[in-house]
């Protein structure tokens, strides 16, 4: 089967408009959670997000100046796409590329903003800016026509292992060689449905986010976007890309346990993480960095712990696991995209980033998480985790070629 590489990355966070920024970021343990501006939040209890700061916002589509889910995906899509080269290449087929997109929300925040400007009136909710916007399918479309790509195109939500799950396919078309590449990422920001919602499952942290720490209180809602170049190591060859790493494998699960809850024995995240592990003919004992889940929550983190466990058996505290998302907040349908990048610029740097706010051990979650500082380290091959709501498991091994 033809091997499966990485050859441009693009990235936008609450800590950084692009790649450059948010690693350095995040290396420097930056958090990015601050009072939310977006929408009112004075009816709840909780009023912190990690939304976006730096970056312009296209504005094209009534959103008066916040941003939208493809502000952020076309930003880092067209960094992501510079940094490869591919649309540079004379030989390219613009037919065989292809696009592979996952969200949470997609656009729901356009809806949001037009019914609350217009309650009542009988039209609200299908202004021009929502028809350009919504349904979810329209991300990618848009993403087409704007990069004149003219392979296949997917939307995936699948909670907030949507971007694993767009890789996943995006893997499996190349492996196929139904395509020579792909654009591959995902995008949301902080609509106000979705924080609600979390805030009423009471799974929101009041002021930060502290996975794997003792006294965590939930997660924080975040937004941002990250895009990978995926291509056969043949056709990155051919045209002399610049290669980041190889995806070894994949592998992917569901709980059938609870809507929210994840299985208290993580059996879901276990199999996932086997079959990725066995799909890429590795062991446990080759995975040096483990980009955890890593939500913040008082049960993921302690079934994670339990899984990984299970899985590294005595090697587990002696594999790095961090969590990016106690700096950049839990960004759902573009999370495991995000960390994707995060992979494999640990790859490429010898570099892992923290997990910023630990300050109390917690014996039921005794990882190795990289607590409140980046760290130096080979990094030969990475296994990124991402464990949705609904059990929706998907983890991903990538390798230095």
């Amino acid at each position: 089967m033809p091997k499966v590489v990485v050859t441009g990355l693009g990235l936008v966070t609450a800590i950084g408009s692009n790649v450059e920024e948010s690693w350095g970021a995040m290396l420097n343990a930056q958090d990015g959670t601050t009072e939310i501006t977006s929408f009112d939040t004075s009816r709840y209890k909780v009023h912190r997000a990690c939304e976006l700061k730096g970056l312009n916002s296209n504005n094209n589509r009534g959103t008066k100046n916040r941003h939208t889910v493809y502000d952020c995906l076309s930003a880092a899509t067209k960094e992501a796409l510079q940094d490869s080269g591919i649309l540079d290449y004379r030989g390219l087929e613009r037919n065989k590329i292809g696009i592979s997109v996952g969200t949470l929300a997609g656009e729901l925040s356009a809806f949001e903003h037009r019914l609350r400007d217009h309650p009542d009136s009988k039209a609200s909710g299908f202004s021009m800016d929502v028809v350009l916007s919504y349904p979810p399918m329209t991300l990618s479309t848009q993403l087409a026509e704007d990069f004149q790509i003219e392979g296949p195109n997917v939307i995936l939500i699948n909670a907030c292992s949507s971007g694993n799950h767009a890789m996943c396919w995006a893997f499996d078309m190349l492996q196929d060689q139904k395509v020579s590449a792909m654009i591959v990422g995902g995008s949301d920001v902080v609509p106000q449905t979705e924080f609600t919602h979390f805030h009423n499952l009471k799974a929101l942290a009041p002021e930060k986010c502290q996975p794997f720490d003792k006294n965590r209180q939930g997660l924080v809602v975040g937004a941002g976007a990250g895009v990978l170049i995926l291509e056969t190591l043949e056709h990155a060859k051919k045209r002399g890309a610049n290669i980041y790493a190889e995806i070894k494998g994949y592998g992917l699960s569901s709980d059938g346990f609870h809507m929210t809850a994840p299985h208290p024995k993580g059996e879901g995240a276990i199999r996932a993480m086997e079959i990725a592990l066995d799909n890429s003919e590795l062991s446990y004992k080759d995975i040096n960095y483990i980009s955890a889940h890593g939500t913040g929550t008082p049960l993921n983190d302690k079934m994670e712990t339990l899984a990984l466990k299970a899985v590294f058996k005595e090697r587990v505290q002696d594999t790095p696991c961090s969590s990016v998302k106690s700096m950049i907040g839990h960004t759902m349908g573009a999370a495991s995209a995000i960390e994707s990048v995060v992979c494999c610029l640990s790859i490429r740097t010898g570099r892992i980033p923290p997990t910023i706010n630990y300050e109390t051990k917690d014996p039921e979650c005794d990882l190795d998480c990289v607590p409140n500082e980046a760290r130096s380290k080979e990094v030969k091959f990475a296994l990124n985790n991402s464990f949705a709501f609904g059990g929706n498991n998907a983890s991903i091994v990538f390798g230095r070629v």
